[in-house]
């Protein structure tokens, strides 16, 4: 087992959260960025230490005046101001959540997109389990415990807060965190005093805010192959034009259309789409064309396994991808024949090595393994040996079929997905598949499924505004779940992106070499926000 895979099984062991708290009020302090001067001046800030720190913040848009020619340096900041302002350090957007975290956030008010791109990165949480408090100051001590989360730094025994002639008024919870900003010289104390229950100031802020600028800027340049990792969007239930409009919403850098499909005869059908090719290469998109069997177990066995039928099929895709001039191709068969299983293996090896005068790149669909018939046919180390690629398909946790609602993909259920994976599989050469749908559930008077529908977000969401009840966040599994009633009782499990976060951010820790989505028409349009704000995130080294 490689190191790096060892160094991954470890860190998956250990739990993902942490406190912290931090936030705020409007007030000009947080007047849009468009409005902000390199060479604007204040004249209260001449003998502020952070006077530097100010002049800089202000100038790249990070932090305000509070009137005309004033920045009130030792005023209070609230704690919706400073998640607005720590969101802005950190090149974040706002997220227009379907769903709010708290239920003290009304989606009207100017802060709620704020606060919920940090909630949804687990950089923040309110005084108590529901709540915020967007209008009490933040602490020093809050402040630290959210700095020592963002640099992902252990605090340890808290022996160096004991240097604090105040530390026994350090609350338990924040001893780890202020030793670690103490040690990382984000916050010293003045005096010998930390003053843990005074409120953080407007240049304490922006001295923070800074340092953290300085810190995340120096981790980017370690991190920056993550800007260029996989992104690939099925296109699926959208007209070509619908999927070009929602990858420039997205951050999809490859798209994969269904376009190849088995056939009796080794031939394949063929649905290429002219249009989609040249809007590629224009849009400088890669296009890894899916190759499908419709989910047919006795067409996908009478292929693979004969030679002059697996021969013919192989050779026809080549062709397609040197005619279209295709960057790759993605094999995605599902219900496959457990007896089909070194075929299916050999069927890449020789796909890939027809394809390999052509530099394309050929990837994989896989389930995971749980030791069923659905995933008999997958000998994931040979497969991840032939391909360049396996995309680990993490959703029907709780299949359609079943007589048990559920998650389509809880966060405890994929993590455990990945581990398995990457036991066979170097995580480098794994792209995590995570669901743009959820499922409306149809129950009995017994909680049993009597029936089900697949929907998007949107549909979910519009589902959700309507409902009597409220979603409720549940802890264990990192969902909402929401019930309704109409002639009969449902209950949907929500994908959204607080949800949807933690799984991306699963992918990024274990290494992948990207994610794909199933399927990109499902999503709602806060959800790419919400992508693209993780993205940011583990690029500034966080």
């Amino acid at each position: 087992m490689s190191s790096k895979r060892s160094r991954w099984l470890t860190r998956l062991t250990l739990s993902a959260t942490a406190a912290i708290t931090i936030f705020t009020t409007f007030t000009s302090y947080l007047a849009a960025p468009a409005a902000a001067s390199s060479g604007a001046t204040f004249q209260d800030i001449a003998h502020s230490y952070a006077y530097q720190s100010i002049i800089s913040l202000h100038a790249k848009g990070i932090l305000n005046g509070t009137q005309p020619g004033y920045f009130s340096p030792k005023k209070a900041v609230t704690r919706a101001e400073w998640v607005t302002a720590l969101d802005r350090t950190l090149g974040l957007e706002p997220v227009q959540a379907a769903v709010s975290s708290y239920r003290d956030v009304a989606q009207k008010t100017w802060y709620y997109g704020w606060i919920e791109a940090a909630s949804q990165l687990n950089i923040v949480q309110g005084g108590t389990s529901a709540t915020f408090q967007p209008n009490s100051p933040i602490t020093r001590q809050e402040a630290a415990l959210m700095i020592a989360r963002l640099i992902r730094s252990s605090g340890g025994s808290g022996n160096a807060t004991s240097s604090f002639t105040d530390t026994g008024e350090i609350a338990d919870w924040a001893l780890d965190a202020v030793t670690t900003v103490n040690r990382y010289g984000f916050m010293k104390g003045e005096s010998n005093y930390f003053r843990p229950a005074s409120s953080l100031t407007r240049e304490e802020t922006a001295a923070l805010l800074e340092r953290l600028l300085t810190y995340s800027t120096k981790h980017a340049n370690q991190t920056a192959s993550t800007a260029s990792s996989i992104r690939l969007g099925w296109q699926y239930d959208q007209t070509v034009q619908q999927f070009e409009n929602t990858v420039l919403q997205s951050n999809i850098n490859t798209l994969s259309p269904r376009w190849f499909f088995l056939n009796e005869t080794g031939s394949i059908s063929d649905y290429t789409n002219a249009s989609l090719l040249t809007w590629a290469k224009q849009h400088h998109k890669n296009i890894w064309a899916m190759v499908g069997n419709r989910s047919n177990l006795v067409l996908t066995h009478q292929i693979l396994s004969s030679e002059v039928l697996r021969n013919k099929t192989i050779t026809q895709l080549a062709n397609a991808v040197s005619v279209y001039g295709l960057n790759g191709l993605v094999i995605d068969f599902e219900n496959v024949d457990g007896q089909d299983r070194a075929n299916l293996t050999l069927f890449v090896q020789q796909l890939k090595a027809k394809l390999k005068s052509q530099n394309t790149v050929l990837a994989i669909c896989v389930s995971p393994d749980y030791g069923t018939d659905w995933t008999a046919a997958f000998d994931y180390k040979q497969l991840g040996t032939a391909a360049d690629y396996l995309i680990l398909m993490g959703y029907d946790e709780h299949w359609g079929g079943s007589s048990i609602p559920g998650s389509v993909s809880s966060l405890p259920w994929l993590r455990e997905s990945v581990r398995r994976f990457v036991q066979t599989t170097y995580p480098e050469k794994a792209i995590l598949a995570l669901p743009l749908f959820t499922r409306n559930w149809t129950l009995n008077a017994s909680g049993h499924s009597i029936a089900f529908s697949d929907i998007s977000l949107d549909q979910q969401n519009q589902l959700v505004s309507r409902s009597v009840s409220k979603p409720i966040w549940n802890e264990d599994i990192q969902q909402y779940t929401v019930s309704y009633k109409d002639t009969q009782l449902h209950k949907l499990w929500l994908e959204e992106g607080r949800s949807f976060t933690r799984k991306y951010r699963l992918g990024q820790d274990a290494g992948f070499a990207g994610f794909a989505y199933w399927y990109p028409g499902g999503a709602s349009s806060d959800l790419w926000s919400s992508v693209k704000n993780a993205d940011r995130f583990i690029q500034r080294g966080l």
